[in-house]
């Protein structure tokens, strides 16, 4: 349990570190467990204007609304429907991984933004596990990478705070 807030803590505080930098309004957010989602998607809507290719790719979404409505959708909805919104979300998730990474530390965007996708492919392999021909694969890795999030919930937040160094309040 101490473990489970710790992890919190750390993923709090890199999103707070990241509002603060962005000089987006009430940072304290972050810590608030619904409102972190929105404090994420507001650091994505600053940054997505920046990379023109991103932007075309998300269209207009306001990520500071997608994201807690995608969190309110899947804990109203059944099973196959959750399964869906889950990896749309973890997906939603790594691109504003990946929009921090690419403006913070552009050298290293790629690779850290693969290392923050275990959600994601975890959630695409879970789906292709119900798959006939690919099943039993997809249900190996499943679980290989179900093993490698255990140990792996606080790298996303330390690799913000890495790409944070030395970056102060915008304004």
């Amino acid at each position: 349990m101490i473990l489970v807030i710790l992890v919190y803590l750390l993923e709090s505080y890199a999103i707070y570190r990241l509002a603060v930098v962005r000089g987006l309004p009430m940072p304290l957010l972050a810590f608030i467990p619904f409102f972190q989602l929105y404090m994420l998607g507001q650091i994505g809507d600053s940054l997505k204007y920046m990379n023109r290719t991103v932007n075309d790719l998300l269209g207009q979404i306001p990520l500071a609304y997608a994201l807690p409505l995608l969190s309110i959708a899947g804990s109203l909805l059944r099973y196959p429907l959750t399964l869906f919104i889950s990896m749309v979300s973890s997906l939603v998730m790594l691109v504003v991984y990946y929009l921090v990474f690419s403006f913070y530390e552009p050298k290293f965007s790629i690779l850290f933004t693969a290392i923050c996708s275990l959600n994601f492919i975890f959630y695409v392999l879970l789906i292709l596990s119900r798959v006939p021909f690919l099943g039993g694969i997809a249900g190996v890795l499943g679980g290989i990478v179900l093993e490698l999030l255990q140990y792996t919930p606080v790298v996303g937040p330390l690799l913000i705070l890495f790409c944070l160094r030395g970056y102060r309040r915008r304004g």
